[in-house]
């Protein structure tokens, strides 16, 4: 048996609060609960489901820790009415053409004259469209990815080498350098479970890169998937959770910010929201985002706009599990000491789970596979006496 687990403290996380229904407050965070023993409640089995209901759905999900809701960027608490509430934005209806477009990206660009902007390099159309606006409006920035010579990453690497000749010191970092799920004993302390860290690691060289080179802001493409593939039957029907869909919270709690860096998401700002959503005014839901691929073309390299392709990340991810699996193993066995009781860390449950052939997952038990790791991580991280 173990000595008694006390919780080494971690840092707040500014993205992160907790809605404390006991007292009836919001609280940025619950550090002196878990040190007070407050993690022996955790319920996994919530967890779990929360993460079967999905991020998009998060007033859904059931509380983590007893009467003690996680309240995420884009959500807030309703004290009222005992509920998670969306903070939505609806865009306005507006002027739009090619030309309102880049007068509106030149003007988001226009707020970091003076900073050296740095640009994640991932081959894909959103952030490969940030490169060419930048090109156009003859703005330096650093485009820094990651890559791989894995076969199904062929497009993506070509695209990243043709886009990375638009800037200036640019770099591709390799993947296999930093493996999903590596290093799970040396995660940052955070205060509830999150999948964030399976590409912590390769989050971190990426932005030690932006770093090296001065990068003081770095634009990423998220949320360009919600604003040109879903379906726009009409302005006034559109709401977007900005801070939920558009952001990543986790990088900029313990990646980015720590480092002195700005990460932003072009598709984030709403005046870009409502130029899109316009411009799209009318269009069917778009998975291969065939409608940008065109609009665009006059600045995209014809890889982008003529074509069309898909980066799967599942054998990166399955790879890395696999080179995970014994540190997986002593961290399910560690968690059992925290948490006997606990079915899924027992001796059987343990066995079980070390069983799962991962080349035979499919999307949610995937998922569900990789929550589980997360909770093991997290007690493990809760515990550490090196930070």
């Amino acid at each position: 048996m173990m000595d008694e687990p006390k919780v080494t403290r971690g840092k707040v996380q500014p993205s992160l609060h907790f809605a404390n229904v006991k007292t009836g407050r919001l609280q940025p965070d619950i550090w002196d609960e878990l040190e007070a023993g407050m993690w022996r409640d955790y319920s996994v089995k919530n967890r779990l489901q929360n993460d079967a209901i999905g991020e998009v759905k998060q007033w859904e999900w059931k509380p983590e820790f007893p009467r003690i809701y996680t309240v995420n960027e884009g959500f807030e608490w309703d004290f009222a009415t005992g509920r998670l509430v969306e903070k939505l934005y609806t865009p306005h209806e507006v002027e739009a053409d090619m030309n309102s477009f880049l007068a509106t990206a030149e003007r988001f660009f226009t707020q970091f004259a003076g900073h050296r902007i740095g640009v994640h390099l991932s081959g894909g159309l959103d952030s490969g469209l940030i490169i060419c606006l930048l090109r156009h409006f003859g703005i330096p920035f650093v485009p820094i990815g990651l890559a791989t010579r894995r076969f199904e990453f062929r497009t993506e690497r070509r695209i990243q080498e043709i886009l990375a000749a638009y800037g200036s010191d640019a770099r591709l970092i390799d993947f296999a350098d930093y493996p999903f799920f590596c290093n799970l004993d040396k995660k940052p302390k955070h205060q509830v479970p999150d999948s964030n860290i399976m590409s912590l690691d390769a989050t971190r060289a990426l932005a030690n890169a932006f770093v090296k080179n001065g990068c003081d802001v770095v634009l990423s493409g998220q949320g360009g998937d919600t604003l040109f593939v879903d379906a726009v039957p009409s302005v006034s029907e559109r709401s977007f959770n900005i801070g939920n869909e558009f952001t990543n919270p986790w990088s900029r709690d313990f990646i980015y910010g720590p480092r002195g860096i700005k990460l932003v998401s072009m598709f984030s700002d709403p005046d870009i929201i409502d130029q899109i959503t316009n411009l799209r005014l009318g269009q069917r839901e778009d998975p291969l985002k065939l409608w940008a691929r065109h609009f665009f073309r006059e600045l995209l390299p014809a890889e982008l706009s003529e074509f069309s392709y898909c980066a799967d990340f599942f054998g990166l991810s399955a790879e890395g599990l696999q080179l995970a699996t014994p540190q997986v193993k002593e961290l399910f066995e560690e968690a059992h000491e925290y948490m006997p009781a606990e079915p899924l860390f027992s001796p059987k449950g343990i066995k079980e789970f070390m069983r799962t052939d991962i080349l035979t997952l499919e999307y949610n038990t995937y998922c569900d596979y990789c929550t589980k790791i997360s909770i093991a991580c997290w007690l493990h991280a809760l515990f550490r006496k090196d930070d």
